[in-house]
């Protein structure tokens, strides 16, 4: 099997103690044939963990002519939605994966690396040892996923995620079931040299995908105001907005409730704003 990538081959800068993990496709266990589908990386000090999938498909029908190539397309979205639900115990979650996963669809013991931008370096290890990046799901910078892995990292480097709240269930504030949640919230101890508690969310959102999550938003933010002051940040793909696309509908649909909106490029920024206005 592969080894681990040695420091000599990363690029300037602090390298950072990873692991990765391939998923592979096992389609005859007593011969122990396998091929990699996609590759984890999991880097614990960015509590960052991202997945790639191929998505050719002619090597595995080769081997396995019966293989079921929609459950293959599958793979990406199912993970990238276990991921952004188990991003508080991102650890917890991959020992988990290799529990459940031992039949068909495998996933390998981790491997150590040290890495000094595990978020673009994944392609790297997808390049090398799964496939061509060009064939990859999970390289987009306009998914939610992409865009939410982006403003964790900042909440991190600054120094505040562990001040943030996350998860917040709407359910609060609207009704009982409701299963909808904001991604991360805090309570500003000054703002503009005053006292102000009331709450800040912010979520990650694709404009050019995210209409519907767009209106839930606008929707809950509306409920939670009735019964106190809140704002919202809805953290975007930097993309200008464009006249009759449903990038430009998302954008409209926000600005309108008055929602703020932050490139992600800005996140960084942003982060320390947070942590200047929680007092850290």
């Amino acid at each position: 099997m592969p080894s681990a990538m040695s420091a000599e081959e990363q690029p300037a800068g602090k390298a950072k103690a990873c692991s990765y993990l391939f998923v592979r496709y096992v389609p005859d266990l007593r011969r122990d044939e396998a091929l990699n589908l996609g590759v984890l990386l999991h880097s614990p000090e960015e509590k960052y963990l991202g997945c790639l999938f191929t998505q050719d498909f002619r090597a595995i029908r080769r081997l396995h002519p019966g293989a079921d190539v929609r459950l293959l397309r599958e793979l990406p979205e199912y993970f990238e939605q276990q991921i952004d639900e188990h991003e508080d115990d991102l650890a917890g979650y991959l020992r988990s994966l290799q529990e459940s996963l031992s039949n068909l669809i495998q996933v390998t013991d981790p491997r150590p690396c040290l890495l000094a931008d595990p978020q673009s370096q994944i392609q790297e290890l997808f390049a090398r040892y799964v496939g061509s990046p060009g064939r990859a799901t999970g390289t987009s910078r306009d998914t939610r996923l992409w865009i939410k892995q982006q403003l964790r990292t900042a909440f991190v480097r600054a120094g505040v995620w562990d001040h943030l709240e996350r998860r917040i269930a709407a359910s609060a504030w609207t009704h009982p079931g409701d299963r909808f949640a904001f991604d991360y919230g805090y309570r500003p101890l000054v703002m503009d040299g005053r006292p102000n508690g009331h709450i800040h969310f912010i979520h990650a959102l694709s404009l050019r995908y995210g209409t519907d999550l767009a209106k839930v938003l606008v929707y809950t933010l509306e409920r939670v105001r009735r019964r106190e002051p809140a704002d919202l940040t809805a953290v975007t793909e930097d993309a200008p907005a464009q006249s009759g696309s449903s990038l430009a509908q998302t954008r409209s649909v926000l600005e309108e409730a008055g929602v703020a909106l932050l490139p992600v490029s800005a996140a960084e920024a942003y982060a320390e704003r947070v942590r200047h206005e929680l007092g850290i």
